[in-house]
C-alpha cells in the first residue's frame, strides 16, 4: 500500500485540500512578491506537511556529546567565492532538492501540476536569486526523504531544502546553514482519537513515522508501548491514517499542522515533544557555500515585518498558527 501512497493521497484528499489564497494567502499563481511558479524535474518525493489546533510551548532541544546545539553550529556569513560557489555559477544553475507532497511547504500547484511551490520553495528562488542572479535559475528536483543525504554525498544536488531538521547525527554526513525554521515533534490524530500525548495512552496504538526521520529516532527510543509503523513519507502516513493501518502519526509540528490543513477530520495532540530546526543541507565539504547561505539567510530575514521570510511566512503559514504563536524567524547561531 505504501508504493502506491502517494497517487492514493493525491486522489483522497483532492476534495479537502484548501485552494491556495484560501483563508488569506495568496494565490498559487503570485505565492509571494513576483512569485513566478517554477517548473520542476518530475521525480520521486516523499511526504511531508501545517494548523494549528494549537501549537504549544516547545521541549527541550537536543545537545550534542561535545556540549554543542546542533543548530549553532555553522559557519558564520561570508560572500567570499570558493569553489562550491564557483562550481555553481560556472554552471548557471542552482540544483536544490525539496519536497513535493508538502503542503504548504513544497507541493505541486493545485492547478499546475508541473510546478512546485510553498515556503522551502520561495526559499530555494531566494538563494538561486543572490548566487546567480535571477530567481528562475534553480532546477527544483523531488526527493524522497531518505534519499536527502545520499544525493548530498553524491553531489547530485547542491542543497537539500526540505524542512529538514538540524541533528547532531545528520552532522556526521552534511553540513547545515543557520537555522531558517524553528518547530517541534508533535504527534496527529483522528479527532476522535483517544491518544492525549506522548504518553502512556500511545499503549497498543500504531504510530507511523517517516523513513530517516527524526520522528522514528525518537519513537524508536521512547515507544510508550506503541507499535511503530514505518511508511516512505509523512503523507505515506496520513494514507495509513485514513486506511485504518495506523492511528497516529509524528512528525514535525510544523508539518503536522500541514497534514492538518489537509485533512480536518485530524488534529494535532498534546504540545510539540522536542524542540528542532530546520536548516539548508549542503556536502560538508562545501563550506563557502555554506558561509554564502548563511549571509543570504541574514538578508532574508532582514527588514522586521517586510522581510523577505515573513512575507512567505504569510502567504503560506500565518493561516496555521495562532496569532499568539506566531514564530519568528529562527534566531541565527554559529560555531565561529
Amino acid at each position: 500500500m505504501v508504493v502506491g501512497g502517494m497517487a492514493l493521497a493525491g486522489w483522497m484528499l483532492a476534495g479537502s485540500l484548501p485552494a491556495p489564497g484560501d483563508g488569506g494567502r495568496q494565490d498559487a499563481k503570485d505565492p509571494v512578491t513576483g512569485g513566478h511558479l517554477i517548473q520542476v524535474d518530475d521525480g520521486d518525493g516523499g511526504g511531508s506537511a501545517p494548523d494549528g489546533d494549537g501549537i504549544g510551548s516547545l521541549a527541550a532541544r537536543e545537545t550534542c556529546d561535545n556540549g554543542i546545539d546542533p543548530a549553532g553550529n555553522s559557519w558564520s556569513p561570508s560572500r567570499e567565492e570558493g569553489a562550491a560557489v564557483r562550481r555553481i555559477t560556472e554552471r548557471g544553475r542552482l540544483i536544490v532538492g525539496v519536497d513535493q507532497n508538502s503542503y504548504l511547504w513544497g507541493y505541486r500547484a493545485p492547478d499546475d501540476p508541473q510546478t512546485v511551490i510553498g515556503f522551502d520553495i520561495d526559499l530555494a528562488r531566494a538563494v538561486a536569486a543572490d548566487l546567480l542572479g535571477d530567481p528562475e535559475l534553480v532546477t527544483l528536483r523531488p526527493i524522497p526523504t531518505d534519499q536527502r543525504i545520499p544525493l548530498l554525498e553524491n553531489r547530485e544536488v547542491d542543497m537539500v531544502i526540505r524542512s529538514m531538521s538540524i541533528t547532531c547525527t545528520r552532522w556526521e554526513s552534511v553540513a547545515f546553514s543557520a537555522p531558517y525554521f524553528d518547530t517541534g515533534q508533535q504527534l496527529l490524530a483522528p479527532r476522535w482519537s483517544t491518544i492525549t500525548g506522548f504518553d502512556s495512552s500511545l499503549a497498543g496504538m500504531r504510530v507511523c513515522s517517516g523513513d530517516d526521520t527524526t520522528a522514528r529516532v525518537l519513537l524508536e527510543s521512547e515507544p510508550h508501548g506503541a507499535a511503530l509503523v514505518e511508511a516512505g513519507g509523512h503523507l505515506d502516513c496520513l494514507v495509513r491514517i485514513q486506511l485504518g493501518e495506523a492511528d497516529a502519526l509524528m512528525t514535525d509540528g510544523a508539518l503536522a499542522a500541514a497534514h492538518a490543513a489537509q485533512d480536518p477530520t485530524m488534529r494535532l495532540i498534546g504540545e510539540p515533544i522536542k524542540e528542532e530546526s530546520y536548516g539548508i543541507a549542503m556536502n560538508p565539504g562545501d563550506e563557502d557555500l555554506v558561509r554564502r547561505v548563511n549571509a543570504i539567510l541574514e538578508d532574508y530575514r532582514a527588514g522586521g515585518d517586510g522581510s523577505d521570510w515573513r512575507v512567505s511566512y504569510r502567504a503560506w503559514l500565518a493561516d496555521y498558527f495562532p496569532p499568539d504563536q506566531s514564530p519568528e524567524p529562527a534566531a541565527p547561531r554559529y560555531r565561529d
